[in-house]
Protein backbone atom coordinates (compact mmCIF):
# COMPACT_ATOMS: atom_id res chain seq x y z
CA UNK A 1 0.00 0.00 0.00
CA UNK A 2 1.56 3.54 -0.66
CA UNK A 3 2.01 6.15 1.54
CA UNK A 4 0.34 9.48 1.43
CA UNK A 5 2.90 12.23 -0.04
CA UNK A 6 1.72 15.49 1.89
CA UNK A 7 3.13 19.07 0.92
CA UNK A 8 4.66 21.50 3.69
CA UNK A 9 0.74 23.02 4.14
CA UNK A 10 -0.52 19.61 5.08
CA UNK A 11 -2.63 18.88 1.75
CA UNK A 12 -1.89 15.78 -0.03
CA UNK A 13 0.78 16.31 -2.95
CA UNK A 14 -2.02 16.53 -6.07
CA UNK A 15 1.12 14.56 -8.34
CA UNK A 16 1.40 11.66 -6.06
CA UNK A 17 -2.27 11.70 -5.17
CA UNK A 18 -3.01 11.43 -9.36
CA UNK A 19 -0.40 8.92 -9.74
CA UNK A 20 -2.15 6.51 -7.01
CA UNK A 21 -5.32 6.40 -9.04
CA UNK A 22 -3.37 5.93 -12.57
CA UNK A 23 -4.44 9.54 -13.52
CA UNK A 24 -1.80 12.06 -14.99
CA UNK A 25 -1.66 15.33 -13.63
CA UNK A 26 -1.35 17.91 -16.33
CA UNK A 27 -0.94 21.60 -16.26
CA UNK A 28 -4.90 22.03 -16.31
CA UNK A 29 -5.11 20.14 -13.28
CA UNK A 30 -2.29 21.83 -11.41
CA UNK A 31 -3.74 25.12 -12.86
CA UNK A 32 -7.28 24.52 -11.32
CA UNK A 33 -5.99 22.64 -8.11
CA UNK A 34 -3.53 26.20 -7.55
CA UNK A 35 -6.48 28.23 -7.84
CA UNK A 36 -8.51 26.50 -5.43
CA UNK A 37 -6.01 26.05 -2.97
CA UNK A 38 -4.49 29.55 -2.79
CA UNK A 39 -8.13 30.88 -3.10
CA UNK A 40 -9.09 32.49 0.34
CA UNK A 41 -12.69 32.13 -0.29
CA UNK A 42 -15.19 29.75 -1.78
CA UNK A 43 -14.71 29.42 -5.56
CA UNK A 44 -16.91 28.51 -8.53
CA UNK A 45 -16.19 26.70 -11.83
CA UNK A 46 -16.76 30.35 -13.71
CA UNK A 47 -14.52 32.54 -11.60
CA UNK A 48 -11.87 29.65 -11.53
CA UNK A 49 -12.23 29.70 -15.89
CA UNK A 50 -11.73 33.83 -15.71
CA UNK A 51 -8.57 33.54 -14.09
CA UNK A 52 -7.18 30.66 -16.07
CA UNK A 53 -8.42 33.05 -19.56
CA UNK A 54 -5.04 34.83 -18.53
CA UNK A 55 -3.10 31.73 -17.68
CA UNK A 56 -4.15 29.20 -20.32
CA UNK A 57 -6.13 30.63 -23.15
CA UNK A 58 -8.84 28.40 -24.39
CA UNK A 59 -9.47 26.36 -21.20
CA UNK A 60 -13.26 25.36 -21.88
CA UNK A 61 -15.72 25.88 -18.75
CA UNK A 62 -16.85 21.91 -19.19
CA UNK A 63 -13.06 20.97 -18.69
CA UNK A 64 -13.01 23.36 -15.58
CA UNK A 65 -15.90 21.40 -13.90
CA UNK A 66 -15.05 17.80 -15.19
CA UNK A 67 -10.94 18.37 -13.10
CA UNK A 68 -13.50 19.84 -10.07
CA UNK A 69 -15.90 16.70 -9.84
CA UNK A 70 -12.57 14.55 -10.46
CA UNK A 71 -10.66 16.45 -7.23
CA UNK A 72 -14.04 16.33 -5.21
CA UNK A 73 -14.44 12.62 -5.75
CA UNK A 74 -10.63 11.83 -4.97
CA UNK A 75 -11.14 13.99 -2.10
CA UNK A 76 -9.01 17.08 -2.17
CA UNK A 77 -11.74 19.69 -2.94
CA UNK A 78 -14.70 19.88 -1.33
CA UNK A 79 -17.98 20.98 -3.44
CA UNK A 80 -21.12 22.86 -1.70
CA UNK A 81 -24.16 23.60 -2.88
CA UNK A 82 -25.61 27.07 -2.18
CA UNK A 83 -29.07 27.53 -1.99
CA UNK A 84 -29.29 29.42 -5.69
CA UNK A 85 -27.95 26.12 -7.08
CA UNK A 86 -24.63 27.25 -7.51
CA UNK A 87 -21.89 25.28 -6.58
CA UNK A 88 -18.44 26.54 -4.35
CA UNK A 89 -15.62 24.24 -4.21
CA UNK A 90 -12.70 25.09 -1.39
CA UNK A 91 -9.69 23.01 -0.25
CA UNK A 92 -10.16 23.43 3.22
CA UNK A 93 -8.37 20.57 5.16
CA UNK A 94 -11.15 19.83 8.18
CA UNK A 95 -13.54 17.63 6.93
CA UNK A 96 -16.50 17.91 7.29
CA UNK A 97 -16.71 21.58 8.53
CA UNK A 98 -19.44 24.12 8.71
CA UNK A 99 -19.38 27.82 6.56
CA UNK A 100 -21.13 30.69 7.28
CA UNK A 101 -22.87 32.84 4.17
CA UNK A 102 -23.31 35.86 4.31
CA UNK A 103 -26.83 37.17 3.08
CA UNK A 104 -25.46 40.61 1.72
CA UNK A 105 -22.22 40.10 0.07
CA UNK A 106 -22.36 36.45 -0.03
CA UNK A 107 -18.86 35.91 1.15
CA UNK A 108 -18.10 32.46 2.76
CA UNK A 109 -16.14 31.64 6.09
CA UNK A 110 -15.11 28.71 7.57
CA UNK A 111 -16.33 27.93 10.80
CA UNK A 112 -14.53 26.33 12.91
CA UNK A 113 -16.56 23.44 14.36
CA UNK A 114 -17.73 20.29 14.02
CA UNK A 115 -21.18 20.13 12.06
CA UNK A 116 -22.43 16.84 12.74
CA UNK A 117 -21.86 15.15 16.15
CA UNK A 118 -21.88 11.47 16.66
CA UNK A 119 -25.50 11.57 18.57
CA UNK A 120 -26.87 13.05 14.99
CA UNK A 121 -24.84 10.39 13.02
CA UNK A 122 -26.31 7.46 15.82
CA UNK A 123 -29.92 9.11 14.59
CA UNK A 124 -29.52 8.72 11.13
CA UNK A 125 -28.32 4.87 12.01
CA UNK A 126 -31.25 4.07 13.81
CA UNK A 127 -33.04 5.15 10.87
CA UNK A 128 -31.11 2.44 8.57
CA UNK A 129 -29.16 5.70 7.25
CA UNK A 130 -25.48 5.74 6.65
CA UNK A 131 -23.45 8.85 7.25
CA UNK A 132 -20.50 9.64 4.96
CA UNK A 133 -20.61 13.37 5.35
CA UNK A 134 -22.44 16.02 6.29
CA UNK A 135 -21.75 20.29 6.18
CA UNK A 136 -23.58 22.65 8.05
CA UNK A 137 -24.56 26.07 6.79
CA UNK A 138 -25.35 29.28 8.73
CA UNK A 139 -26.69 32.09 6.95
CA UNK A 140 -26.48 35.48 8.20
CA UNK A 141 -24.77 38.93 8.22
CA UNK A 142 -20.66 39.21 8.03
CA UNK A 143 -19.43 41.68 10.49
CA UNK A 144 -18.55 43.96 7.86
CA UNK A 145 -21.79 43.93 6.08
CA UNK A 146 -23.40 44.30 9.90
CA UNK A 147 -21.25 47.48 10.71
CA UNK A 148 -22.03 48.76 7.16
CA UNK A 149 -25.82 48.48 7.61
CA UNK A 150 -26.03 49.50 11.26
CA UNK A 151 -24.11 52.76 9.89
CA UNK A 152 -26.73 53.36 7.10
CA UNK A 153 -29.39 52.56 9.57
CA UNK A 154 -28.16 54.91 12.43
CA UNK A 155 -26.88 58.10 10.33
CA UNK A 156 -29.57 60.76 9.87
CA UNK A 157 -30.80 62.04 7.10
CA UNK A 158 -31.64 65.53 5.87
CA UNK A 159 -34.36 66.79 4.24
CA UNK A 160 -34.02 69.40 1.27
Amino acid sequence: MQSTTRTSDGSRDLDALLHEHGLRNTPQRQLIYRIVSSSPQHVSAVHIQRQLEDLMPGISLPTVYATLELFAELGIVHKMAMVDGAMLYDTGQQRPHAHMVCRECGRIFDLDIPPVNSAEINAASEHGFTVDSGDLVLHGLCGDCRARLAGTLSSPTTAD
